[in-house]
C-alpha cells in the first residue's frame, strides 16, 4: 500500500492527543494521554516537560497499535502545541526547571518593566501584542530576576512542541506562529524583534531558529525512532501553535473567515493578509500557519476552565449522578441550564478566574457572580457561567468588527463546542450563524496534519483545507433572543468596568 497517512500531535494544556489522518482529511485513529499541571502559588502554573515526552511516546505507540498502520506508510509528522510557555533548556536540551505555561500570571512586575522601558504602544506596534505577564518574554525576565542561575545556564527557551522536536531531531527550532505569541517577533517583518530584545537585554542567541510552519526540520534520530516505533526516515515538520493550527483545522485559510475555539481557554480569530492593529489594543496578532497570512485573535483565559471549576466545586450532585450513570457531567449540567430562561434570572458571571487577557488585559481581574438572591438555584449559576463566557467572547468579536472586519459566520471547535446548548447560545448572543465542522476536538490536530502535508508536498497550499473541512450543522441566530440578550450583554460590560478599581484594590491588600 502506498504511503498516504499524516501523523499529528496536539500538545495541549491537559494532555497530548496523537492523531492519524489520511490525505483526504479523514480521521483514522487517535490516542490521548494526560499530564498534570502544578500550581505552586495562586495564578502560577507549571508543567514537567518530561511528562510531555512520556505522553508523546505512549500516545504514539497506542495510536500505532490501534490503527494497525505501518510506520513506513506515514508521510510525515507535525505538531500543534500550547503557546506562550517558557521552558529553559541547556545546550543538550535538558530542561533546567519545569515549564512556566501559558496561563501563568507570575510576571506582572516584569510586564510593568517592559511597559516602562519600551512603552505599550511601541511594543504593540512592533509585536502586534499587548504587554502582558502571559507572554513568554515576561516569563523570561522573571527567570532572570528570580532564578538567575537557571537563566544564565539556559541555552534556549522553548515552547512545548519545540521541546519534542528537539528530542526527535536534535535541533532547536520554532515557527513564526509560536514566536509571535512569545511576544518577541516583529510582526511586520516576520523576524525576531532585535531592537526590542536589545532594549531588554535578552540575547537573541537564547532563542531557537525561526522557520515557517511547513519547514521540514529533519528526520527522527535512529535510536529515538526505535524507542517510539516510528520510521527514522519520517520527515518531522515544525508545525505551529494551537491557535493557528486550529484556524487551519477549521478551514479558516482565506481573509475574512473566522472561528471560535472553546477549550480550557477560548479565543476568536480571523484570517487577514496583514496585521490588524486595534487602537484600543484589545486584540493581538499571531502568525497564521500560512506564512503569507496573519491570524488576529482575542483570547480569554478561563472559558471551559470556568465550567470545569463549576463542575468540580459546585455541581457535586451532577458529578455523582454522572459517575453512577456513566455519562458526562457536563451533559447533565447543560440539561439543568436549558430549563433556565436567557439571562439566568438576572445573575451575571464575570469569568476572570485566572486574570484576563482579551478584551480587558487585566491580571488582577477575578471571577464574580453578581445578582444572587434567595430563590436562585444551581441551574441559574450553571447557565450564568455559560452566558458570562459567551458575553466576554462577544466583546472580542465586536472589537474585530469595530476595526472593519466583516464576520458573517463563526466556525466553532474545541471540547466546549460539543455542547449543543452552548453552540445555540453563541449564535443568539453573537447574532451570527454558527458553523459546526465534523471534527471539533481534533481540529487543531487536523491543522497540524495539513501543515505536515504541505511540508512534505502532499498538498499544494493551505487552501486545501477548504476542501478537507466538512460541516455537519449550521445554526442561525434567533433574532428575538439576540435582542433579549442585548441589555444583559451591555450590563455585563458595565459590571466588569465597575469592578476594575476593586480588582486593583484587592491586589494591593
Amino acid at each position: 500500500m502506498a504511503a498516504e497517512y499524516l501523523l499529528a500531535h496536539d500538545l495541549g494544556t491537559t494532555g497530548d492527543k496523537a492523531t492519524l489522518f489520511n490525505t483526504k482529511g479523514e480521521l483514522l485513529a487517535s490516542s490521548y494521554l494526560e499530564y498534570s499541571t502544578v500550581h505552586p502559588e495562586p495564578t502560577w502554573a507549571e508543567q514537567n516537560p518530561n511528562y510531555w515526552w512520556n505522553a508523546f511516546v505512549a500516545a504514539t505507540k497506542s495510536l500505532l497499535s490501534k490503527s494497525e498502520i505501518s510506520p513506513e506508510d506515514i508521510l510525515g509528522l507535525s505538531f500543534s502545541g500550547q503557546m506562550l510557555g517558557c521552558l529553559p533548556v541547556d545546550g543538550k536540551g535538558v530542561p533546567l526547571r519545569p515549564s512556566i505555561i501559558w496561563m501563568d500570571q507570575r510576571s506582572v512586575k516584569q510586564a510593568e518593566h517592559i511597559r516602562s522601558r519600551v512603552g505599550e504602544e511601541h511594543y504593540y506596534r512592533t509585536t502586534g501584542n499587548r504587554i502582558s505577564p502571559t507572554y513568554t518574554i515576561s516569563k523570561i525576565l522573571w527567570l532572570r530576576e528570580n532564578q538567575p542561575a537557571i537563566y544564565e545556564r539556559a541555552y534556549k527557551f522553548l515552547q512545548a512542541k519545540d521541546y519534542i522536536i528537539y528530542r526527535l531531531t536534535g535541533r532547536f527550532v520554532t515557527d513564526f506562529s509560536d514566536a509571535s505569541l512569545a511576544g518577541m517577533l516583529d510582526v511586520n517583518r516576520r523576524e525576531w524583534a532585535y531592537g526590542l530584545l536589545q532594549e531588554l537585554d535578552i540575547p537573541v542567541e537564547k532563542l531557537p531558529e525561526l522557520f515557517p510552519s511547513v519547514h521540514v526540520v529533519g528526520q527522527i534520530k535512529r535510536a529515538v525512532a526505535k524507542e517510539i516505533g516510528l520510521s527514522s526516515e519520517m520527515p518531522v515538520v515544525v508545525g505551529g501553535g494551537d491557535g493557528p493550527c486550529a484556524a487551519v483545522g477549521a478551514g479558516v485559510v482565506r481573509a475574512g473567515q473566522s472561528y471560535n475555539y472553546v477549550g480550557a481557554s477560548s479565543w476568536i480569530a480571523i484570517c487577514t493578509e496583514k496585521p490588524l492593529l486595534d487602537p484600543k489594543m484589545r486584540i493581538f496578532n499571531q502568525w497564521h500557519l500560512d506564512p503569507n497570512k496573519v491570524s488576529p485573535t482575542g483570547t480569554m483565559q478561563a472559558a471551559g476552565n470556568s465550567y470545569r471549576w463549576l463542575r468540580d466545586e459546585v455541581c457535586q450532585k451532577e458529578l455523582a449522578e454522572a459517575k453512577e450513570k456513566g455519562v458526562d457531567a457536563y451533559k447533565l449540567m447543560d440539561e439543568e441550564a436549558e430549563r433556565v430562561e436567557p439571562g439566568s434570572k438576572r445573575i451575571l458571571f464575570l469569568p476572570c478566574l485566572m486574570g484576563e487577557r482579551s478584551p480587558w488585559w487585566n491580571p488582577n481581574a477575578r471571577g464574580v457572580f453578581f445578582g444572587i438572591a434567595l430563590g436562585h438555584r444551581r441551574e441559574h449559576l450553571i447557565r450564568a457561567v455559560l452566558e458570562g463566557v459567551t458575553f466576554n467572547l462577544r466583546v472580542i468579536l465586536d472589537a474585530f468588527e469595530e476595526q472593519g472586519a466583516s464576520v458573517k459566520d463563526v466556525r466553532v471547535i474545541g471540547g466546549g463546542a460539543r455542547s449543543k446548548l452552548w453552540r445555540r447560545m453563541m449564535a443568539d448572543i453573537y447574532g451570527k450563524t454558527i458553523l459546526v465542522p465534523t471534527y471539533l476536538e481534533e481540529a487543531t490536530s487536523l491543522g497540524a496534519a495539513i501543515a505536515a502535508g504541505v511540508g512534505v508536498g502532499v498538498y499544494r497550499s493551505f487552501e486545501t483545507a477548504e476542501h478537507l473541512v466538512k460541516f455537519v450543522e449550521t445554526i442561525n441566530p434567533n433574532l428575538d433572543l439576540h435582542a433579549r440578550y442585548e441589555p444583559f450583554y451591555k450590563y455585563f460590560i458595565r459590571l466588569y468596568m465597575s469592578m476594575v478599581p476593586l480588582y486593583d484594590e484587592l491586589a494591593s491588600l
